[in-house]
């Protein structure tokens, strides 16, 4: 019922629905991951923090876990925790290495801890990985080659 709520944009009400469960099931992963989902959905990033934690804490099944660790990530980022978050989305690569948007997040990170030559280059192979625009990919191996050293010049 809270994840329908949840899928519906229902937040307020599924923030109010796994609160209510969570008194009498406060070790539940999915019940404190719900709440952690509703109250960032509604702009209560401080608040969501603490059920994120929790719930990775307890543990989540593979699908949740994924979108628990960018919820969290991204909620310590915006929140002015980016070190918080890098800890965390290198942990999370470290299970999903494959996650494209893991690590689009992790960029964002980078970015935020003024990584941003990093976060570039990291950005740019990403893009060349996972588009399907044919003016990109006809340039793929040339973008791939400089975004390793973006500061690189040839004479």
């Amino acid at each position: 019922m809270i994840l329908t709520l949840l899928q519906n944009g229902e937040y307020e009400a599924a923030r109010v629905k796994s609160l209510q469960e969570l008194q009498t099931n406060q070790d539940n992963a999915e019940l404190n991951y719900y709440a952690a989902w509703a109250h960032d959905a509604l702009g209560k990033e401080d608040a969501a923090i603490p059920f994120y934690e929790k719930a990775l804490q307890i543990g989540l099944p593979e699908s949740d876990r994924k979108e628990a660790y960018i919820g969290l990530g991204s909620t310590y980022r915006i929140t002015g925790a980016p070190e918080k978050a890098a800890i965390l989305f290198q942990t999370a690569l470290q299970e999903f290495p494959q996650n494209k948007a893991l690590q689009t997040f992790s960029i964002m990170t980078k970015y935020s801890l003024g990584l941003e030559k990093e976060a570039l280059e990291e950005a740019l192979i990403l893009l060349t990985e996972t588009t399907e625009n044919t003016d990109i990919l006809g340039y793929k191996k040339a973008i791939q080659f400089y975004a390793q050293d973006l500061d690189a010049t040839f004479h």
